[in-house]
């Protein structure tokens, strides 16, 4: 293993000489930002961190810069075995503090760079270096993640434990990955893993093509701030949920219950990625449009938190996750619905920045 402190790029090996050459000659910090979150069986719990500290030591050593050592405080972690999630106003007060002082010590550039993805956790950070340009207008300062970076890339490019977060960790650091604790089936689903078993489908290959595409982006973007354009951390993020999370949800057909005056049904996603819902715009059965007051969501899926979520607490940093192949229950006590086949139209609003629908029926 080679020995960290010969990286020029480790903030916590410069010595003060030479951390005022890169603030004379290439004023960039990277703060990399990640988790301890269950990934499956087969992964390191830090492999957020790992990801995010290896990709901007390597966008570092192509732009210049430093990295500072990696924070593994975040919001939005799964409720799983071993992991450590802390509230986002916690995530605020630590994160902010940091970036005032890069920008107060002469950075011109701060990159914070997140391997965790979760949108609530990624909201505050974009807010943070949204503040930072506010107060100091000659700094840019960008929030990202390494699937934006890779919204371009043909083939998969997001996940949770499985090919890509598997096939990052085979080119960093593949003495830590383990596939034989995962089932010898590709159809094997596992506590941890949304999307098929990475037993079958992860590479170092594809971790070093993700790398490679990631490191290129960035340093790209950091190039066109010496040529006067601004950090826009919400571009990236519109792009991966244009992408990603494109897509309308399907009503369960037999999924209606009618209990003491409330009305519930399900709603499956279908599709191979996350929804993370911010909003619900509207929803009419029968076409009558809902009261929304008092409605729930819910997400029955192991390894899931959302219960009973109330619709009028969903936000940016509230928001509703129904990933692959999950299920939402949505429970209305307004809705004026009884027994029979009911039609439902619906609008929701996804990371705050597009809109999908549900159209279909249930029979309650």
């Amino acid at each position: 293993m080679a020995d960290p402190s010969r990286d020029p790029t480790a903030y916590e090996f410069v010595r003060p000489a030479r951390m005022g050459q890169v603030l004379e000659e290439t004023p960039i910090a990277f703060l990399p930002i990640g988790c301890v979150e269950y990934h499956g069986p087969h992964l390191p719990l830090g492999v957020d961190m790992l990801t995010a500290d290896n990709i901007c030591h390597r966008a570092a050593a192509v732009t210049g810069g430093v990295v500072l050592p990696p924070l593994w405080l975040a919001a939005g972690v799964l409720p799983l075995p071993h992991g450590i999630v802390v509230d986002v106003d916690v995530l605020r007060s630590v994160v902010r503090p940091i970036l005032r002082q890069l920008a107060q010590g002469g950075f011109k550039v701060i990159v914070v760079f997140s391997g965790h993805g979760a949108l609530d956790h990624l909201h505050v950070l974009r807010e943070e270096t949204d503040r930072l340009m506010d107060e100091f207008p000659d700094v840019n300062a960008l929030t990202t993640v390494w699937n934006e970076l890779n919204a371009g890339m043909e083939g998969d490019i997001h996940d949770h434990g499985a090919k890509v977060e598997t096939s990052y960790l085979m080119e960093f650091h593949p003495h830590t990955v383990d596939l034989s604790t995962l089932e010898d089936d590709p159809e094997a689903e596992h506590v941890g893993i949304y999307a098929a078993n990475p037993r079958f489908t992860a590479s170092r290959e594809w971790g070093k093509a993700m790398s490679d595409h990631a490191v290129r982006r960035l340093a790209r973007i950091i190039e066109g701030f010496s040529e006067g354009e601004r950090a826009d951390s919400w571009m990236m993020l519109r792009e991966l949920v244009e992408r990603l999370q494109a897509g309308d949800l399907v009503v369960v057909e037999d999924s209606g219950r009618i209990r003491n005056g409330s009305v519930s049904f399900e709603l499956r996603n279908p599709h191979p990625q996350s929804k993370y819902i911010t909003a619900i715009n509207s929803l009419t059965i029968d076409g009558r449009r809902v009261d929304l007051t008092g409605a729930t969501l819910a997400n029955p899926s192991v390894g899931e938190g959302h219960t009973n979520t109330g619709v009028d607490r969903l936000g940016p940093l509230t928001g509703f996750y129904v990933r692959r192949d999950q299920r939402m229950v949505i429970t209305l006590p307004h809705a004026g619905a009884g027994s029979g086949d009911h039609e439902v139209d619906a609008r929701f609003v996804l990371a705050d920045v597009m809109e999908i629908g549900a159209q279909g029926s249930f029979r309650a």
